[in-house]
């Protein structure tokens, strides 16, 4: 009988430590908690190593260029899709960025029987690029210089023969934006780039396309009710040629607010392009095409 009252005791004795212990655990837990959010939140000295879990998550792969497949109004104006995106090749949360990206544009004939691709041109690309907002892609409202870009690329249709073509160029770029506090902006883009080097398939080429690039761009990439996010944007282009040669590109997107009744995020998209130089086997003849579609960005779907 004493044996078991013993026994007894000793069970519950270890029961109480039991219970007692998880109870003091559970009290330490958020001074622990807090101890560790507060270590986060104290920038680290120069001799105090910072661990991997404590640095931030960046995003490697993104999109670059408009992301989108169009379709035009008429037998001779093919569908057009672009897919465009970039790899960091050296991840950081600072002003300097260095970039691999990689751009496919095509052109498909989908009114003949066989559905073929007329043309595919292929841009692989290098470049650095300078931020001057802090959060590189979440400047404070107002205006000034946005970012600086230097790069080469190479663009080619992937073809052999008398339908090759292809040129290799650098390039330097400068964007200046201004920012209201409710995220609408305006853009203004000056891309520039040196004679194209190697040996091209079209030497002529600048002719009809120039030496450079200006773009002007507004929108909102957080609207509010209805409006949603929105951007019309032209990109100009001036030849040597004579006054005639070059192109202008007009872009439209437009999506209401991603909320509780909107959960589709691809864009409505339009797209009117006239001149020369729309792919690389239509460069030196002038056509005017206006097409309709869907568009794709990698931008939050965050509503403020």
């Amino acid at each position: 009988m004493l044996h078991t009252m013993r026994a007894s005791f000793f069970q519950l004795y270890l029961a109480g430590l039991l219970v007692v212990g998880h109870v003091a655990r559970a009290e330490d837990a958020p001074s622990t908690a807090a101890a560790t959010a507060d270590s986060r939140r104290r920038p680290a000295s120069d001799d105090e190593a910072v661990p991997a879990s404590a640095l931030p998550e960046l995003d490697l792969l993104t999109f670059y260029k408009d992301n989108y497949v169009l379709a035009g109004f008429t037998y001779s104006t093919e569908v057009k899709f672009q897919f465009s995106a970039k790899f960091d090749l050296w991840p950081n949360s600072g002003p300097h960025a260095f970039y691999f990206a990689f751009t496919q544009k095509t052109l498909w004939d989908v009114y003949r029987a066989s559905a073929p691709f007329v043309e595919s041109d292929y841009s692989p690309e290098l470049f650095y690029s300078y931020f001057h907002a802090p959060g590189r892609y979440e400047p404070d409202p107002g205006c000034g210089f946005f970012l600086e870009r230097l790069g080469v690329v190479h663009e080619s249709d992937g073809l052999a023969g008398p339908r090759s073509r292809g040129w290799n160029r650098v390039y330097g770029e400068s964007r200046y934006a201004c920012y209201t506090p409710q995220r609408n902006y305006g853009a203004l883009t000056l891309q520039v780039w040196a004679p194209p080097f190697g040996k091209p398939d079209n030497p002529g080429i600048v002719s009809y396309l120039g030496y450079g690039e200006l773009s002007l761009a507004i929108g909102s990439d957080r609207g509010h009710a209805w409006l949603g996010d929105w951007e019309i944007a032209l990109h100009a282009r001036k030849g040597t040629r004579s006054l005639a040669t070059g192109s202008v590109e007009a872009d439209a997107r437009w999506r209401p607010r991603y909320s509780d009744f909107w959960r589709f995020t691809p864009y409505l998209y339009g797209q009117a392009f006239t001149g020369y130089g729309e792919t690389l086997l239509s460069y030196d003849r002038a056509l005017t095409a206006i097409r309709i579609g869907i568009g794709f960005t990698d931008r939050s779907t965050r509503s403020q």
